[in-house]
């Protein structure tokens, strides 16, 4: 039987969006459009969560929003998060195993990790000092077996880390400068371990898949045109449902 993910794709400047779906053949299909206005025109980052929801963050205002999407694709249930919850530096922000959240700010090389339950409620934060990330990273997407890929467009190269559940990364796999088309402008990761590219400034993409060894392989090409040109966000909605894995820290303060 033929699987579906489906994507949200947002573009800033009208404040619209697309739903599209891509089956296990990668093909795009079954588009609901989010009219122009349907969104607020300042969201810097999303991500999608478990339950089919997504977080918007907003760099300038510090904070953001939890909703959730239905099977139709319909916007509802939203959750906000006030302004001045979150640093204003998070340049990515990306959803990992157990209803943890990655922050990442290129200008430091920092981040966060935090949690978000089932009432959209974000704590348990660990911090990742400044320094401890390259700070050319241009896009993340959070892989399966708690690994993260991090993409530089300036270099057209990466790394895939792992993620334990105490929020310790390690384990690096380098992906060499040059191995990476550098337009790309969003990622995000799919179900069986595959990733999706978007390049803007030609509507093209690719979908390639990426296994244990962090080889990626595999690649389904989606020809310039395919895409509009003017989303600056794309994720991946997650149907199914993950838990608060205990035994972290309590901290309760946001990221």
């Amino acid at each position: 039987m033929t699987m579906s993910d489906r994507i949200l794709f947002y573009g800033k400047s009208q404040g619209r969006g697309v739903v599209a779906e891509i089956d296990d053949g990668n093909h795009l299909g079954d588009i609901t459009v989010i009219p122009p206005g349907s969104f607020a025109k300042d969201w810097t980052a999303f991500t999608g969560l478990s339950g089919d929801r997504l977080l918007f963050y907003s760099a300038s205002r510090a904070g953001g929003v939890v909703c959730s999407v239905d099977d139709d694709n319909n916007i509802a249930d939203v959750t906000l998060i006030p302004n001045g919850s979150f640093a204003t530096d998070w340049t990515e922000v990306i959803a990992l195993s157990g209803d943890r959240l990655l922050f990442y700010g290129k200008s430091q090389g920092r981040g966060v990790v935090c949690s978000i339950d089932d009432g959209n409620n974000i704590a348990d934060v660990t911090v990742i000092p400044p320094g401890s990330f390259a700070k050319d990273w241009t896009e993340i997407a959070g892989l399966s077996g708690d690994r993260i890929l991090f993409y530089s467009a300036t270099r057209g190269g990466g790394v895939v880390c792992s993620i334990d559940d105490d929020n310790n990364i390690a384990d690096v796999t380098v992906i060499p400068n040059g191995a990476f088309a550098k337009d790309w402008t969003q990622i995000t990761a799919v179900s069986n371990d595959r990733i999706l590219f978007y390049g803007k400034s030609q509507g093209r993409g690719v979908v390639c898949s990426i296994d244990d060894g962090n080889n990626i392989a595999d690649v389904t090409v989606i020809p310039p045109g395919s895409f509009a040109t003017d989303w600056t966000e794309v994720s991946a909605l997650r149907p199914q449902e993950s838990h608060l894995r205990v035994g972290r820290s309590a901290e309760m303060h946001h990221a």
